[in-house]
């Protein structure tokens, strides 16, 4: 018994060791987690450029030869394969392999369609680089 007497404090300079390294770990995570919500909100609540806003069509004008079943224009004639299919997140890292005309027309089919401002908000900022 008196071996584990001797052990005691040992065990509790370990214990306060580990309990200081999860509470590192701990507080990481929490400022990470901070960082990325941050991000997330400023990327939401930001206004998109003043060019991206554009009204909405009126429904009246919609040409519906033009446009496919999904209202989206014909996403096939895009530089993108199976681009209504594609999560923003996916599109906005190929734009910028894109030529000018490329992402015009792509541009053109997000307005017309689902209107992603991660997309129309990527593109802006490609149209005003030099």
């Amino acid at each position: 018994m008196s071996g584990l007497v001797g052990q005691v404090p040992a065990v509790v300079e370990r214990v306060r060791r580990e309990i200081v390294l999860a509470r590192f770990v701990g507080k990481l995570a929490v400022d990470q987690g901070l960082r990325e919500l941050r991000q997330r909100v400023e990327q939401v609540s930001s206004p998109p450029p003043p060019d991206a806003v554009t009204p909405a069509p009126d429904p009246g004008d919609v040409d519906d030869e033009i446009l496919s079943p999904q209202g989206t224009g014909d996403a096939d004639a895009l530089a993108l394969a199976d681009y209504d299919q594609l999560p923003a997140s996916d599109i906005v890292g190929m734009l910028h392999g894109l030529e000018a005309d490329e992402r015009d027309a792509i541009e053109a089919h997000e307005r017309a369609g689902r209107g992603r401002r991660t997309i129309l908000g990527k593109l802006a900022q490609l149209r005003d680089r030099p």
